[in-house]
Parts: C-alpha cells; sequence; structure tokens
C-alpha cells in the first residue's frame, strides 16, 4: 500500500518528536552521569567511560544486531529495545546510591553496556524501517528533519545539563530521562509500519546461521562500488575529524590559554552549521547530484579545518579566534549536514529493506572504529607539534582524497523513485 503524502508527514512529526526528546533528554542524563562519577571517584575518566564501552558494544553486537533488525518486525524490535532500555535506567536509579566511590562504576558500566547494545539496535531499525513510515519524496525531509532535532539538543542540552545539576542533583536526571524514554515510546507505538511482503521474516533465515545471514549484507556492499566507496569517505573523516575533536582543546585552551568560553563557540558554531545545514536540505528540491555536493562539501570542510589551522598559528587575539574561527566551522558543520544526510538518503533509497539492518550495522559499526583510532593518531600528533599546521595538513590530505578518489564516482546520482541509480554520462 503506498503512503500518502499526509501520513508521511503525520510520521515526520512524530518521529522529529521523538527524536528531540530522546537526544535532549539523553545528552543532559549524559553529562549529569559524567559529573556524578566524577564528584564520586574524582577520575578523569568518568566522562569518558562512554567513548571506550560504546565502540567495544558496537564491535560485538555487530553481527548479531543486524541480524536481529532484518529478522524481525520493525516496530516490535523497536518498542522492546526501547522498553529494555527503560528497565536498565529504572534498575540503574534503584541500584546506583548502594554503591559508594568507585563502586559507582560496577553498575554504570553495566548499564552502559545493555543501553548502547539498545541504542545500536534502535539505529538501525530506525535506518532499515524508513520505506515503512514515509514514502519516497520525504525521505530527504525526514532525514535533515531528524538531523536537525538531534543536531539542536546537541548544541543546547549541555548548557542547560549544567544549570539544572546544580540546582536538583543527578537524581532528577534519572527521572526525566525516564519520562523521555516513555514519551519516545508512546510515540513509537502509536507509529504505522507499512510492511512489505518482501520483508517478513522467513523460516529459513530465522534457521540460518547467524554470520550466514550477515554474510548477505557484505556480499552486497562488495558488490556496489559507488556504495563501498561512500562508506570509506565515512571512514576517513571521522579519523580526520579527531583533529577539531583533539586538536581544538588542546591548542585553544592548553597551548594558546584562549579560555573554555572560546573553545564554546567554535564547538557551538560547528553544531549550529549542522543544524542550519539539515534546515536547508529539510526545504530544498529533492538532492539530485549526489557526488558533487559530496565533493563541493568535503572540499569545503578541507579549506575550513586549514583556515582554522593557519588561524590558530602564531599568537592570535582572543576576538579574532573567537569570530573568524567560528565562521570557519560554521561552514564545516554546514558542509558536514550536506554529507552525512545525504549520504543517510542514498544508503535508504539504494539498499534492499530486507538487509538493511545488517549493511547499517556493519556501516555504524566501521565507523565507530574509526573514530577512536583518530583520536589515539591526533593525541599522539598534538603532542609532538603542538601548532595549527597540523589542521593545515590536515585540511590539504582531504582535498587530496577527494581529487583522487571522486573523478571516478562523479556522474553518480541518487536513486529515482524505483530505487533505480542514475548516472549521467558525458
Amino acid at each position: 500500500m503506498k503512503i500518502s503524502d499526509h501520513e508521511s508527514n503525520m510520521q515526520i512529526i512524530k518521529d522529529v518528536s521523538s527524536n528531540f526528546t530522546s537526544t535532549f533528554c539523553g545528552d543532559m542524563f549524559s553529562f549529569a552521569l559524567g559529573l556524578m562519577l566524577l564528584h564520586a571517584t574524582g577520575m578523569s575518566l568518568s566522562f569518558g567511560l562512554s567513548m571506550i564501552i560504546m565502540p567495544i558494544v558496537t564491535l560485538i553486537g555487530l553481527v548479531p544486531i543486524g541480524n536481529l533488525v532484518d529478522t524481525y518486525k520493525h516496530k516490535q524490535t523497536l518498542m522492546i529495545s526501547l522498553a529494555i532500555r527503560i528497565i536498565a535506567l529504572f534498575i540503574h536509579a534503584m541500584t546506583i546510591e548502594r554503591f559508594v566511590g568507585t563502586g559507582k562504576l560496577i553498575p554504570t558500566v553495566i548499564f552502559l553496556i545493555i543501553n548502547y547494545a539498545s541504542v545500536n539496535v534502535s539505529n538501525s531499525g530506525y535506518m532499515a524501517s524508513v520505506h515503512e513510515l514515509v514514502n519516497t519524496n520525504h525521505i530527504q525531509k525526514l532525514n535533515s528533519l531528524s538531523q536537525s532535532a538531534a543536531s539542536f539538543a546537541s548544541t543546547f542540552s549541555p548548557i542547560v545539563a549544567a544549570a539544572l545539576y546544580v540546582l536538583v542533583g543527578f537524581e532528577w536526571f534519572i527521572i526525566l530521562q525516564l519520562f523521555a524514554h516513555i514519551i519516545a515510546l508512546l510515540i513509537l507505538s502509536t507509529m504505522h509500519f507499512h510492511y512489505s511482503k518482501g520483508i517478513q521474516p522467513k523460516s529459513t533465515m530465522i534457521k540460518e546461521s547467524q554470520f550466514g545471514k550477515f554474510k548477505v549484507g557484505i556480499n552486497y556492499l562488495m558488490a556496489h562500488h559507488f556504495l563501498r566507496y561512500l562508506i570509506s569517505v565515512a571512514l576517513f573523516l571521522n579519523f580526520i575529524f579527531a583533529v577539531t575533536n583533539v586538536g581544538l582543546p588542546f591548542i585553544v585552551v592548553q597551548h594558546l590559554h584562549l579560555g573554555n568560553v572560546t573553545l564554546g563557540l567554535l564547538n557551538s558554531a560547528d553544531a549550529l552549521g549542522m543544524l542550519i545545514g539539515n534546515l536547508i536540505i529539510s526545504v530544498s528540491p529533492e538532492l539530485r547530484r549526489l557526488a558533487r555536493i559530496l565533493a563541493v562539501t568535503m572540499v569545503t570542510m578541507a579549506m575550513g579545518i586549514s583556515g582554522v589551522g593557519f588561524l590558530l598559528l602564531g599568537n592570535p587575539s582572543k576576538l579574532l579566534v573567537q569570530s573568524a574561527g567560528s565562521l570557519m566551522l560554521f561552514a564545516v558543520g554546514m558542509s558536514l549536514a550536506f554529507m552525512n544526510t545525504p549520504f543517510g538518503i542514498y544508503m535508504q533509497k539504494t539498499v534492499p529493506a530486507e538487509i538493511m539492518g545488517r549493511v547499517s550495522s556493519t556501516e555504524m559499526s566501521l565507523n565507530m572504529m574509526s573514530i577512536p583510532l583518530g583520536t589515539v593518531f591526533y593525541s599522539f600528533i598534538f603532542q609532538l607539534f603542538p601548532n595549527g599546521m597540523v589542521f593545515v595538513l590536515s585540511g590539504v590530505v582531504m582535498v587530496s582524497f577527494t581529487f583522487l578518489t571522486m573523478p571516478k564516482f562523479i556522474h553518480m546520482q541518487m536513486p529515482d523513485q524505483d530505487g533505480v541509480v542514475e548516472e549521467g554520462r558525458q
């Protein structure tokens, strides 16, 4: 049955509302959890605990999560996953006060393992169910608005969390997160998933081995060169972008002593750029020339990162870094929106629904592994060369990568409404 435009719009409103509520409260809870652990344990690891557990859980769940999403109905899978998250959070709330000092790490680590496993199921399930929620004409709008909601929440939630933590303490953040999950579950229960016969679970698939089922998704990726190239670009960018995650705090705060406010402004400009970029995509005509869009955005990002590097060379004034640096990182954030959202749209229009869970699980796991690798690499580099030239050279590498790899795919376009990839030839 074809999904009407009206129903698609209603589904988008529900999805964006749920996504915003979950992300905003989830980011606030994560911030408060880090503060609570920092006060209880005195360990700098408190805020980095999630970054250690998340990639490990993602890697371990690579095969079973992708298979799970592709085997069972998506609404059922998403609701059970969210219910497990609610139960885990409730148990964590009931037990955390029984531990003191570093002992609080025990229930927290157990909770984070369950939580991130559930989040991975939800993310893969969402990617696989887009065609069941909206028609093809609304995929771009759904993706861009969902990304906008997440960007807005990520930008402002730490500010709100920092103020509330002083007033109400950690316990209220648990209650707030529980209510957010319950609201998201209620919204999800009202959403209509339009299943087609092609994606109903089959007994033969359920009986097949875990690796045998997962191998189908790997074979699909290996057979589609442009999709494989897009994932390679994502891995490369996640690695390179560690230069900002590691380098900005180190250079701006530690090396140039420009203060936390300057760092906060630069990070906010990046997030605001992503928000504005996604809002522009949501009201734009359907994106078609995918490869050319990616090429332009990668060059723009490279120029922005290199520009920040040149700015941080020498001894710049605080006002110059805050103003010019914010403009450059705003452009980088907007470019990221035009990179991430079209990539998601392309996957949802190209990958068959029955294997989307396995393909998206593979893509997310690979991306998750590239982030810590980039963090370790740039942490080592900045210890040896603590200056803006590292940013400049990273931008040069990005431009070189783009010009060396993109010409082969420059004619690739978005699939049409029937899922056929168009390839224009000159």
